[in-house]
């Protein structure tokens, strides 16, 4: 186990991290803007340029490690170790590319970017924390629950949960998420959805990373597995708050609320 070290009076509390493939660590400390360091150096370089007082970065996400912050200002993209906006300025959780097409979940529903022009694809009405696009379906985690679009029929399947769901994954055909009050979401195969409380155990966010699924917990960090058809939880760092995870060949990079960025051998 290798603990980062932080310079001077850097905030410990951090929201998101990523691996980039050059063996640079990009982090969020929360509402600090986006530090960055080579995997080997010691201390973090504050990389905040061109964003705005009162930026709280929700999630980093890297495509073709070209680098995205959703953020409670909007989509940002990173060129040149400078931020620039990405031309959707409303609060954003979530981004993702299919193709030449980026989608963005928003408070205001989930929108695309295509052609250079963000244009409303759904739900406006709702906040969209996360989202999957899959074949047939495009399944939204909102403020209200859950809804689903069977793309065939374009109809829509709302659940209203009397939580919001904040993170989504799909598990051996199974959708799974995570409530905004910790709970495990997912699908009871009779048409609905079923909420855990893990004994102990505060779910901040289920996060996707290959073929592997991850619950990052006030707990520590557990890979989403199954025991006899049942959805379980391996524990894989315990003692820690871990809010966000990435992975590469060789280890876990795990943001933490209170002990910086961590780096498990896998």
């Amino acid at each position: 186990m290798q603990l980062s070290t932080n310079p001077g009076e850097l905030i410990f509390h951090f929201s998101s991290v990523k691996k980039l493939s050059d063996n640079e660590l990009v982090a969020a400390p929360l509402g600090k803007g986006i530090v960055y360091k080579k995997e080997t150096a010691k201390d973090w370089v504050e990389i905040s340029e061109g964003l705005t007082d009162q930026t709280h970065i929700n999630r980093l996400q890297a495509h073709d490690d070209q680098l995205y912050a959703c953020s409670n200002k909007g989509l940002f993209n990173c060129s040149e170790g400078k931020w620039q906006s990405a031309g959707l300025s409303l609060g954003c959780y979530q981004y993702k590319q299919f193709g030449e097409i980026g989608l963005a979940a928003t408070v205001c529903g989930l929108w695309y970017m295509e052609d250079e022009e963000w244009r409303m694809m759904m739900r406006s009405d709702v906040t969209v924390y996360d989202f999957l696009y899959l074949p047939q379906y495009v399944v939204l985690g909102t403020n209200e629950g859950m809804s689903i679009l069977d793309r065939m029929t374009t109809s829509w399947m709302n659940y209203k949960l009397d939580t919001g769901v904040t993170s989504l994954s799909v598990h051996r055909g199974t959708l799974i998420g995570a409530t905004e009050h910790g709970e495990l979401l997912t699908g009871n195969r009779r048409g609905g959805f079923d909420r855990y409380r893990m004994p102990g155990i505060f779910i901040f966010s289920i996060v996707s990373r290959g073929q592997e699924i991850f619950a990052c917990t006030d707990r520590g960090l557990y890979r989403v597995s199954s025991i006899g058809g049942r959805i379980s939880l391996m524990a894989l760092k315990i003692g820690c708050q871990v809010t966000d995870v990435d992975v590469d060949e060789r280890c876990y990079y795990m943001a933490t609320l209170f002990e910086g960025i961590q780096c498990m051998e896998r």
